[in-house]
């Protein structure tokens, strides 16, 4: 004890810096186990998802919907899934649909769900038409649940890029 006294009293700059670093250590670990550590057992959605199964869309009401929109032929496939509070809808439409009859299609889908689904999800729609030649699109429409109509992104026709014949013409000579 003599010794600790002889040392404070020979250091005591030192000392009392070197204890104010050490309470300061100690409350950077404890903040940072905070910050990573605690909390890590919960849900990655928080409380969002509260409610959820009263608003649960089945497995079989997937494959309903994916049949009713499938049996369109202008459709070649639908797909859905559920992630969260999100219904994804991709829609696959044969060769010669127009991008406004692919929206319209999209839009009459959401009649498959009733109003209280459709106030709880938002919707995302992937709407896709292969290219051949010059034809074909892929747009994305998204609804809110708080929203009441779809937003579509760039509704722009996929157009193969044509060669320049002046780049042509260089390559050739």
């Amino acid at each position: 004890m003599k010794n600790i006294k002889k040392f404070y009293k020979e250091h005591r700059v030192f000392t009392i810096l070197m204890a104010i670093v050490i309470v300061c250590a100690i409350l950077m670990i404890t903040v940072l186990i905070q910050c990573f550590y605690v909390g890590n057992g919960t849900d990655k959605y928080g409380n969002r998802l509260d409610g959820i199964e009263n608003h649960e869309i089945s497995e079989s009401r997937q494959s309903d919907f994916e049949n009713n929109i499938a049996n369109n032929d202008k459709v070649a496939s639908a797909d859905i899934r559920l992630q969260g509070r999100i219904v994804y809808i991709n829609l696959k439409f044969e060769q010669g649909v127009k991008i406004e009859e692919a929206e319209s299609i999209a839009l009459k889908s959401l009649e498959e769900f009733n109003e209280d689904e459709q106030k709880y999800y938002d919707f995302s729609f992937t709407l896709k038409q292969d290219a051949v030649g010059s034809d074909g699109f892929l747009i994305s429409g998204a609804r809110n649940a708080n929203g009441s109509g779809l937003v579509w992104n760039n509704n722009r026709e996929i157009v193969e890029e044509e060669a320049d014949p002046a780049t042509t013409e260089k390559d050739n000579g």
